[in-house]
């Protein structure tokens, strides 16, 4: 081959692998379009993970799971540690802000509609791949109840206490204690209607467990709710809770009274309680109190998303025992 063949053939050769496409994406525009758009998409995911309620499916479930791990989520208020939200929210604007740094003559080309038109691939493929660790975070990281939870204890767990005697007006103003629902199953919690963390969980997990019982068994079901704020609650405030929630008298009474006896009840079942001085939130326990239908304390459970499965369970069965009972005599 003749000299001048051999250079101009080096020369096509060196032309075309400089103009190639890994290179042009390497060295143009396309690598900082890839991470910009991965960027926007994990930004979405975080958000979608913090003001995702719980009650909202796989996805809810999911929700807090990762908070709970990322953040320090605390199941009985609602707060979590929101340091470490926000340094996770601003590590990726450095990676973003660092891109566009190195690649800013080449990000600058893209005010050019051709230019930025040629980027549609390099866009679409960072979305895609943020999308897809998404999609296998939420199919490999969401929770599994009934893998990490072991079968309802049942008799193992349960206990025979004799609950604390009480009589509190409800929100319609009848009174109301644990004896007026004799061969009943009480459900006592705790709420109060200024709370906006963890009450709607549990007027929304009360609720559910409801609608999902058989008819006959729901009948032998009442539910009580301890005011957590006496000082405060007014009858009004309790019977537009209960409404809004989408729940019904006389199954639900939301009780409240003196709050000298209300508070000392509180305590003896073991709802503790903190109020937050500058704020006045008040930071409390989240109980689910099962009576059985012979006036005995059955079961405490808490409103962790692995309890659900056990509270239905434990609201069955002792519903059960009463039916039974109720045919006997």
């Amino acid at each position: 081959m003749a000299p001048d063949s051999v250079t101009a053939s080096l020369r096509a050769t060196r032309a075309a692998v400089g103009d190639s496409a890994p290179k042009r994406f390497f060295m143009g525009a396309g690598l900082p379009v890839f991470v910009l758009s991965a960027v926007a998409v994990y930004e979405l995911f975080l958000a979608a993970i913090l003001f995702t309620p719980q009650e909202w499916g796989a996805w809810g479930a999911f929700s807090t799971e990762f908070k709970v791990w990322c953040f320090d989520y605390d199941l009985r208020t609602g707060g979590m540690e929101w340091a470490a939200v926000i340094v996770m929210l601003i590590e990726p604007f450095f990676i973003a802000a660092i891109s566009a740094f190195l690649w800013r003559r080449s990000l600058s080309t893209l005010w050019s509609g051709r230019v930025l038109a040629g980027q549609r691939r390099a866009l679409a493929a960072g979305t895609l791949t943020a999308l897809a660790v998404v999609v296998g975070l939420f199919v490999y990281g969401r929770p599994n109840p009934e893998a990490q939870l072991p079968p309802f204890p049942g008799e193992r767990i349960r206990t025979s206490l004799t609950p604390p005697e009480f009589r509190f007006s409800d929100q319609k103003g009848k009174l109301f204690g644990i004896g007026d629902a004799q061969g009943k199953v009480v459900l006592l919690t705790g709420v109060y209607a200024q709370c906006s963390t963890s009450c709607p969980q549990i007027l929304i997990e009360t609720r559910d467990l409801l609608d999902g019982m058989p008819p006959d068994l729901r009948e032998r079901v009442v539910v009580a709710a301890l005011s957590l704020n006496p000082e405060y609650d007014t009858r009004e405030l309790m019977g537009g809770i209960v409404e809004a929630y989408g729940l019904t008298y006389p199954q639900f009474r939301y009780l409240n009274d003196d709050p000298g006896a209300m508070n000392d009840v509180l305590t003896r079942l073991g709802f503790s309680r903190s109020v937050d001085p500058e704020t006045g939130v008040i930071d409390h326990a989240n109980l689910f109190i099962l009576v059985d239908a012979g006036g005995r304390i059955a079961y405490r459970l808490t409103l962790q998303p692995r309890h659900q499965p056990w509270l239905r369970e434990a609201v069955q069965l002792l519903a059960t025992e009463a039916e039974r009972l109720a045919q006997t005599f």
